[in-house]
């Protein structure tokens, strides 16, 4: 009876011995997954500075906002000279990321002697994304002796003006005129008629000719 006793208490003990160790196991997982919960693992820290670093870039200057369509056509040149106008001359951020939209001609060319015109392509903007190509055509009077190049972007103050641009509609009063960059001299461009433009001439030169004979043509199918 002793030895059955004995038995009984021993089988008892054995079993309480297993559930105590198994009771712990159950808890360990736990207390593994709720530190994986709280910490990050050094790839996914990585990965959080990478993410925050890539916005932060994005904030820093205007051009990373402008999106180009994949093969839009002049991306390349249009995304050059927005670079250079601010490198050069960065007071023009708050001219660019204010605006409502504006165009950019990378390089018009005028050359003639007498009567001689100016022509370009540009990109339209709107709140940073591409919606169309502009051709420009002018008319020049005066003595051109020699090619010029030059690049002329135009602001627009609010959509009623971008959208009279992309109409067809817009066209230059007798008065209007451009601010020529210089380099070195900080520039404050002023808005007629919801309407501002900049011109950058490596020589300084171009401008016998008014703004009032220059003619553009919208094409939002591109």
């Amino acid at each position: 009876m002793k030895i059955i006793k004995g038995l009984i208490v021993i089988i008892l003990l054995s079993v309480l011995v297993v559930s105590c160790k198994e009771t712990k196991k159950e808890e360990q997982p736990e207390a593994m997954e709720a530190t994986e919960t709280v910490e990050e693992t050094p790839q996914e820290k990585t990965e959080t500075k990478s993410e925050e670093a890539a916005e932060s870039k994005e904030m820093e200057g205007f051009s990373y906002a402008v999106n180009y369509p994949k093969d839009t056509e002049l991306a390349g040149e249009v995304d050059a000279s927005i670079k250079s106008l601010l490198e050069n001359h960065p007071e023009l951020e708050a001219d660019f990321a204010n605006a409502y939209g504006f165009v950019i001609f990378p390089k018009i060319t005028k050359a003639g002697l007498g009567i001689g015109g100016a022509g370009g392509k540009g990109l339209v903007l709107e709140n940073g994304h591409v919606i169309g190509l502009s051709k420009l055509m002018q008319a020049t009077l005066g003595f051109q002796a020699g090619g010029q190049q030059y690049t002329q972007a135009i602001f627009f103050a609010n959509k009623a003006a971008l959208d009279n641009f992309t109409n067809g509609k817009f066209k230059f009063s007798s008065e209007a005129s451009a601010v020529a960059l210089e380099s070195g001299v900080s520039t404050n461009i002023v808005y007629q008629d919801d309407v501002a433009t900049i011109i950058d001439s490596e020589k300084g030169a171009m401008f016998e000719a008014s703004l009032g004979t220059q003619k553009f043509k919208y094409d939002g199918e591109m």
